[in-house]
C-alpha cells in the first residue's frame, strides 16, 4: 500500500472505533443503559465478524502461507460475536467480545510474524484493538455503576 492508503486505512479504523467511544460516553452521560448496550454491543458483533471477513480473504488468497485455518477461526469468532448478542447477562456479553478480539488480535500478531500482514497494520490493530477493549470494560465497569 502506499502512503495515502495507509492514511486512509488508518483514518477509517480511527473512525470506527468511535461507536465504542459513544457507548463509554452514553452510558458517563446517563443515556439508558438497556439502549446503550444494545448499540455497543451489536456493534461489536459486526467488528467482530469485519475482523472475521478479514481472516477468511487472507485465508482465501494465502492458503499456502497459512498454517492455521483461518477458515475454521473466521467462522468460529463470528458465530462467537453473534451468541454475545443473545446472552442475558451484560457482563458475559461483553467479557465474550472482549474475548474474540484479544484472540483475534493474536491471530493477527501470528499472521504479521509470518509476513502475512504488513506491520503498519499490526501496529494500527494494536492500537485500536487497546481502545476498543477498553471501551469494553469500561462499559462493564459502567454497567455495574448504573444498575
Amino acid at each position: 500500500m502506499n502512503k495515502p492508503q495507509i492514511k486512509l486505512a488508518t483514518t477509517l479504523t480511527c473512525f470506527g472505533a468511535v461507536p465504542f467511544i459513544a457507548s463509554m460516553l452514553g452510558l458517563v452521560f446517563g443515556y439508558d443503559a438497556m439502549h446503550v448496550r444494545y448499540f455497543s454491543l451489536s456493534y461489536g458483533a459486526v467488528i467482530i465478524s469485519f475482523l472475521s471477513g478479514m481472516h477468511w480473504g487472507i485465508f482465501i488468497t494465502q492458503a499456502q502461507a497459512i498454517r492455521m485455518n483461518l477458515l475454521v477461526t473466521s467462522n468460529v469468532f463470528a458465530l462467537l460475536a453473534w451468541a454475545s448478542l443473545l446472552l442475558v447477562v451484560p457482563t458475559l456479553q461483553y467479557g465474550l467480545q472482549i474475548l474474540c478480539f484479544v484472540v483475534l488480535f493474536m491471530i493477527d500478531r501470528a499472521l504479521t510474524s509470518r509476513g502475512i500482514l504488513e506491520r503498519w497494520f499490526y501496529l494500527l490493530r494494536q492500537r485500536i484493538t487497546v481502545v476498543v477493549i477498553v471501551c469494553l470494560i469500561g462499559m462493564i465497569a459502567l454497567q455495574s455503576v448504573s444498575v
